[in-house]
């Protein structure tokens, strides 16, 4: 019998097996949410693939979110692959009802995408964990760094590290005029004045990178370019080089899919290189913790009170006390990198050089901003401030100092440092009318949600009203304002309000919506301690020097996303006052 009939058969059916394939195979949308027309098996990556090479990320310029959320719709799918969907919502006075409302904030917790891109380097830390009784154990432990009494105790470190980043600037300026130069690449810097700040808060002792680095700055290479923008080349400490390499190890595998994060992460783990940098940094950790045990032993066996000047000091006075718990050794070795990398919260080494890399590009481009600011804290701060390190309850006196408190924040809100915030579903959550299922990821966009939340879009902000939840319709704006002015301008006027009467400005931190911290269960904890580094470290520098132009060609605003949101370009050119 001939075969030929089987093969035509096969061939007629190829097609339509292929074609049932795919259409099983195809992802699946959300019904009443928005998507983008689905034309492969890959979903969106494409377009987000192109995206990244494009803007950097999908969240600025054209990028996917940003162009998506632009059409006037709040919820928006983005599919990773047939199987994986993402749900980006952008509405802030929704956002903020679901994830401060208890009785809604339980429909999310950690999503799947943080859980494995932590899981190689911090697998016991607050980060890599869901919201249960573990998590709420660790929060309780680790929450002592976050009063006033222990954020006055950090304060001379920072502002020690600030007035050395001072000199380290003065240093390089020199350098770069004698080569032709008019400016310097400051990205480094701000990473070498940041860990130099945590490691001192965390472990007691700076990393000393910044005076490390002002050294060896005579004799260190440096590259001028075609427009005056110079770059050095510094010898990098070992401590600091191995604690980026798993700093980066960590940024990388937030940008894939989970299943795909999670074997990256647990392979990478058990290489040679990793095993190396991850022993040099625990090794280095618990020489710290070793040390502060032994104070606290000593102190108590003299019937004498401990001084914690650290967040390892902290916590060993409070170990083997009545009514205080503690954390096992793999726990605490996790969470103190947390604290390092800014992972669990927002006070860490590479979230703060983000947003000071941020804040010295509005500041130069804003040049009234400076002389106000500088006007302001000459004024406030007494005892030559421009030649002494500044102190905590000068940092802390927005009633003397409110045009500081308007500048942190808004360099802050136009940073975008967190780009957003991924949380998973745990049970049915309704969005605006929408019922999102169970094991679904959110994108809460929150920087996209503040910049919508503005006087000229309050229609359509209005126009939701009836779709959204009994408490959000009820609480409204929750004491909150609409933004007057375009939200992408740099304008730290838009938190100030002036007295008609006495023409006094005070600081309102409620002027509009911005979430630069999270919102909710899961928000930064160590969010005052953030604000407080910034305040002293933008007040330093700014009393210091004025931040003259630089050329366009390297005053980009093009950004990556490496865990925080950070600029391609960052270059400076200071000049002291006269």
């Amino acid at each position: 019998m001939s075969s030929h009939p089987y093969l035509l058969g096969a061939a007629c059916a190829t097609p339509l097996l292929y074609l049932a394939i795919t259409k099983w195979a195809r992802p699946k949308p959300i019904p009443g949410i928005a998507h983008y027309p689905i034309t492969s098996l890959l979903g969106d990556i494409p377009r987000v693939t192109e995206d990244m090479r494009v803007y950097g990320n999908i969240f600025d310029d054209g990028g996917f979110y940003n162009a998506a959320f632009k059409t006037g719709a709040p919820i928006w799918q983005l599919f990773v692959g047939p199987f994986d969907k993402w749900v980006g919502f952008a509405d802030a006075q929704e956002m903020e009802d679901v994830l401060n409302r208890a009785t809604r904030t339980r429909a999310v917790d950690q999503s799947d995408i943080m859980l494995a891109a932590f899981s190689g380097t911090i697998p016991y830390g607050m980060v890599s964990l869901k919201s249960d009784d573990v998590w709420r154990k660790h929060r309780r432990v680790m929450n002592p760094l976050v009063t006033s009494k222990y954020l006055k105790s950090m304060t001379p470190a920072i502002a020690e590290s600030a007035r050395a980043l001072v000199d380290l600037w003065k240093s390089k300026m020199q350098r770069v005029k004698s080569k032709g130069g008019t400016c310097f690449s400051c990205e480094d810097d701000f990473r070498y004045v940041s860990i130099d700040a945590i490691t001192s808060i965390t472990l007691g002792k700076s990393l000393d990178t910044i005076p490390h680095a002002r050294s060896i700055i005579e004799t260190s290479e440096i590259n001028v370019g075609p427009y005056g923008g110079a770059t050095f080349h510094l010898p990098k400490l070992p401590l600091y080089e191995s604690l980026r390499y798993l700093f980066e190890c960590i940024g990388d595998a937030t940008t894939l899919p989970a299943f795909i994060a999670y074997i990256k992460q647990q392979t990478l783990r058990y290489t040679p290189t990793f095993r190396k940098h991850y022993k040099y940094v625990i090794d280095h950790i618990f020489s710290f913790v070793t040390e502060a045990r032994q104070a606290v032993k000593e102190a108590r066996a003299l019937n004498e009170e401990y001084e914690a000047k650290s967040l390892v000091g902290m916590v060993a006075e409070k170990e083997g006390l009545p009514g205080h718990e503690s954390l096992h050794e793999w726990e605490l070795r996790d969470e103190i990198l947390a604290y390092i990398f800014a992972v669990s919260t927002c006070l860490g080494h590479d979230t703060t050089a983000a947003a000071l890399t941020w804040g010295m590009k509005f500041l130069t481009e804003n040049p009234r901003v400076q002389e106000v600011l500088h006007a302001e804290l000459v004024n406030a701060l007494a005892d030559s401030p421009e030649s002494r390190p500044v102190t905590f309850d000068e940092m802390m006196s927005p009633e003397t100092t409110p045009y500081l408190e308007a500048v942190v924040s808004e360099i802050l809100r136009c940073a975008k440092v967190a780009a957003a915030s991924s949380k998973q579903t745990t049970e049915p959550l309704e969005l605006l009318g929408t019922v999102i299922p169970p094991g679904t990821s959110i994108a809460w966009c929150t920087h996209i949600a503040c910049d919508n939340a503005t006087v000229d879009n309050e229609a359509k902000l209005r126009a939701l009203d009836p779709v959204r939840s009994e408490s959000s319709r009820k609480n409204g704006l929750g004491g909150r304002g609409l933004w007057k002015t375009p939200t992408d301008r740099f304008e730290p006027e838009r938190w100030i309000t002036v007295d008609e009467k006495t023409g006094q400005s005070t600081f309102n931190p409620r002027a509009g919506y911005s979430f630069p911290f999270g919102i909710g269960l899961r928000s930064c904890a160590g969010k005052q301690l953030a604000v407080l580094e910034l305040k002293i470290y933008i007040a330093t520098l700014n009393l210091a020097f004025f931040l003259s132009e630089v050329p366009k060609e390297l005053s980009s605003h093009r950004a990556k996303i490496q865990i925080s949101r950070v600029p391609d370009q960052a270059f400076v050119a200071p000049i002291e006052w006269n």
